[in-house]
C-alpha cells in the first residue's frame, strides 16, 4: 500500500544487503548480495571469496566455502549489481538505496570494491533503515533488525542471509515510514533522507 502511496512513478527505491567475510571493507570479502527494487525485480548472487569463508561467519550465514566453489567472484558480479540499482538509465527518477546499517557496514564495502573494480556508482540517495529508526523510535533501547523484526512482527527465518533480509528491511521501511508519516504528514523518500540520512553521507 505505501508503495503505491508515495508514488512508483517518482522514484526508484532499491532495498539491498550483502553478507561478508567479516567488518574491515579492505581486507575481507562480499560473499553475496540481494537487492529488491519497487517495481518487484530481483537480484541475487552468491559470491567465491579469494580467501576461506572464516568457520563464524559459516555459523551465522549457513554460507559454506563449498556452496561458493562453483560462484562468480566478485569483479563478475559488482557491475550487474551497480546496473540493478540504476535500473532503466533513460528513466530520470531519483534513486533512493535502501539498507539496514548501511551507512556503516554495507556502502564502505559496495563503495571500496567499486573503486577497486573502477567501476562509476550510480548517484543515488542512501536510506538507513536503522537511521530512521533512532529518529523515529526515539524510546526503542534496541534498532537492530532482529529487534525490529521483532517489534514489528517480522518472521525473517533466514536472517544472515542476504535476500531474507532485504525483504524484512522492505518491511521495516514501510512500517517506518507509516509512523513517520503521523508526524511530519508526509513520507516521501526525499524528506525521509533530509531528516535521517543526509548527515551519514
Amino acid at each position: 500500500m505505501f508503495l503505491r502511496s508515495c508514488g512508483r512513478e517518482k522514484y526508484r527505491l532499491v532495498w539491498f544487503d550483502l553478507e561478508t567475510t567479516g567488518f574491515n571493507p579492505f581486507k575481507n570479502e562480499i560473499i553475496e548480495i540481494a537487492a529488491l527494487d519497487n517495481q518487484g525485480n530481483k537480484f541475487e548472487r552468491l559470491v567465491k571469496p579469494i580467501k576461506p569463508v572464516p568457520k563464524k561467519v559459516t555459523e551465522i550465514t549457513s554460507i559454506t566455502n563449498e556452496i561458493l566453489l562453483d560462484k562468480p567472484l566478485i569483479q563478475d558480479v559488482m557491475q550487474p549489481f551497480v546496473d540493478f540499482i540504476k535500473g532503466d538509465e533513460t528513466s530520470r527518477k531519483p534513486i533512493y538505496l535502501i539498507g539496514h546499517n548501511i551507512h556503516s557496514f554495507d556502502m564502505p564495502f559496495v563503495k571500496a570494491k567499486c573503486a577497486e573494480l573502477d567501476i562509476k556508482f550510480p548517484n543515488v540517495h542512501m536510506l538507513d533503515t536503522m537511521r530512521m529508526s533512532q529518529f523515529i523510535l526515539t524510546d526503542q533501547w534496541s534498532h537492530s533488525l532482529a529487534s525490529l523484526c521483532s517489534l514489528f512482527g517480522i518472521d525473517n527465518k533466514n536472517a544472515h542471509r542476504a535476500l531474507s533480509d532485504v525483504y524484512a528491511t522492505q518491511i521495516i521501511y514501510c512500517n517506518l515510514c507509516v509512523i513517520f508519516k503521523r508526524d511530519f504528514k508526509s513520507s516521501s523518500p526525499n524528506l525521509l533522507y533530509n531528516k535521517t540520512s543526509v548527515l551519514f553521507t
